[in-house]
């Protein structure tokens, strides 16, 4: 049995914050990585992001998140703690999901919950939860 604690292998959960996945997100509309491009927002937390783009980070790298959309917050400084494939396009671009720990943590724009029948129950913004079922990803092994 797991709790919020710990993870699926019974250590402790090494997170301090909930992650919210970026559609419960409000007020950003774009995230730019400086050194970097422009990237996809996976999911974000008071005290790090999970992003998707065409850059592959060294781990340790550092960097600053450029938070764009009204509401959004400033800018944050943090490190790359891990960049792996997540995806391989058309000729073999590939694309990358990187995790970025912030130095100091930020305020998160939550938004409202999406418009709902009478009918339909209201859905509340929630964090990415670790218990959920998880599918296993293949692994390369070169």
């Amino acid at each position: 049995m797991t709790d919020a604690t710990t993870n699926r292998a019974g250590t402790a959960d090494p997170r301090l914050h909930p992650r919210y996945p970026a559609e419960s997100i409000n007020g950003i509309t774009s995230v730019r990585l400086s050194p970097g491009d422009t990237v996809t927002l996976v999911n974000l937390s008071a005290s790090g992001i999970l992003v998707e783009g065409k850059t592959r980070f060294v781990p340790g790298t550092r960097l600053t998140v450029n938070f764009e959309g009204p509401g959004a917050p400033s800018p944050a400084k943090g490190r790359v703690i891990r960049c792996q494939v997540s995806a391989i396009g058309e000729g073999g671009s590939l694309q990358y999901q990187s995790a970025i720990a912030f130095d100091e943590t930020i305020d998160v724009p939550l938004g409202n919950p999406p418009q709902m029948s009478a009918s339909s129950p209201v859905a509340q913004p929630t964090p990415a939860n670790r218990s959920e079922p998880q599918m296993q990803r293949p692994r390369n092994r070169w």
